[in-house]
């Protein structure tokens, strides 16, 4: 079995000897009436956090704790990472408050051309933009296209441990070129429950999956599956 096969599925072997698979279980929600207002997006501001903890929908593991920040507002947005270890994520940065730029959420760094939407103007349910750019990735030079649909798929009250929390469920459809070369048809699925309220989402869930040929016709590989889920905010 060649690496990136193997590295598809590290998320399944990394389970105790002789424990079923636990997947982490849906988040608890409930449909808000379609009247239902859910006000207007915090405008973002120094100091601004949120803590996140951060788990992997195949094993319900927690991997990791993660505090954003903002941490700088001149020309647009800045939002510090760091885990619990205090390690540097790398920054998200919004020219225009709910589009971003460079988006560290994902295997390396993606740098956009032009900016892609981390939520539409307009939560009426159905709402959908399409956007296509090209991105850089990590330190590279070498430019990949990219192509993201976002839509407005509903209004949600979710139940967490740290509150209830009205939201707008998006959920985007990405297309990419990915720098592994050996990797054709990359897609991926990122879907956010964000809370007016707080200025960001409460709930993010990251998958992808894309195919490798070979010479027995090919593969299909998996993407991590991740879960943010909020801890605290200020």
């Amino acid at each position: 079995m060649d690496v990136l096969k193997r590295r598809s599925l590290l998320a399944l072997l990394a389970l105790p000897t002789g424990c079923a698979i636990q997947y982490l279980p849906p988040l608890a929600s409930s449909k808000l009436t379609s009247g239902a207002p859910l006000g207007a997006i915090r405008a973002p501001a120094l100091g601004q956090s949120w803590t996140y903890q951060k788990l992997n929908f195949y094993n319900s593991q927690r991997l990791d704790t993660v505090k954003e920040e903002i941490v700088g507002m001149t020309g647009g947005v800045r939002i510090s990472r760091r885990s619990q270890d205090n390690l540097d994520l790398g920054d998200e940065l919004q020219p225009v408050w709910g589009q971003v730029t460079q988006d560290p959420y994902w295997d390396f760094l993606q740098t956009y051309e032009v900016s892609l939407p981390l939520w539409l103007d307009n939560f009426a349910i159905g709402t959908s933009q399409s956007s296509n750019t090209h991105y850089r990735s990590g330190s590279s030079s070498f430019r990949y296209w990219i192509s993201a649909r976002t839509t407005v798929v509903g209004w949600e009250k979710l139940v967490l441990p740290s509150g209830r929390f009205d939201t707008v469920r998006i959920e985007k459809i990405i297309r990419l070129n990915h720098p592994d070369l050996s990797r054709l048809d990359t897609l991926r699925r990122d879907t956010i429950w964000l809370a007016p309220e707080i200025g960001r989402w409460v709930a993010r869930e990251t998958n992808g999956e894309f195919r490798v040929a070979d010479r027995r016709g090919g593969w299909t590989g998996r993407e991590d599956h991740f879960r943010w889920q909020l801890e605290s905010w200020t």
